[in-house]
């Protein structure tokens, strides 16, 4: 895939799998949609990750996207993620997650959403910059690397 300029996306994989796919690849990889493990004793989702699956794929300079799933509560556990996981990878590994169509219970389910969505970035702390980087620039970066 890397010789073919594609794009790998381990969504779905599991650990062992991303981890031995980040191992091959040359190129960055990304996980394209998915949510953070909780230590709160809930019901693990099943597209759950835990934070050193999260960080195999960041060391290879990909990015995860923050799905905005039912497996969050609220639209506002959603940005509590999206922080979640920039603090477990960092700024320039995060994004938003894809599986628009196929989301099960939506907290975010139109793109139209985008303002909002960046508004309550915002209003936890993430800078102009760092609102940047996960609403676009991150994906932006490795779509550039890797075409």
């Amino acid at each position: 895939m890397n010789q073919l300029k594609m794009i790998v996306d381990v969504a779905h994989a599991t650990f062992e799998t991303t981890k031995q796919t980040a191992e091959l690849s040359t190129s960055p990889i990304i996980l394209s949609h998915s949510i953070l493990q909780r230590d709160e004793g809930r019901p693990v989702a099943r597209r759950a990750i835990s934070v050193d699956h999260a960080k195999v794929v960041a060391q290879t300079g990909g990015v995860i996207g923050a799905w905005p799933s039912g497996f969050n509560k609220s639209f506002d556990e959603f940005i509590d993620n999206v922080k979640r996981l920039v603090d477990a990878v960092g700024i320039d590994h995060v994004g938003l997650g894809t599986d628009m169509d196929g989301n099960f219970k939506p907290v975010f389910s139109s793109y139209l959403q985008l303002p909002q969505w960046i508004a309550a970035l915002r209003s936890r702390g993430f800078s102009t910059e760092e609102t940047k980087k996960i609403t676009g620039e991150n994906a932006g970066r490795v779509l550039t690397k890797v075409l």
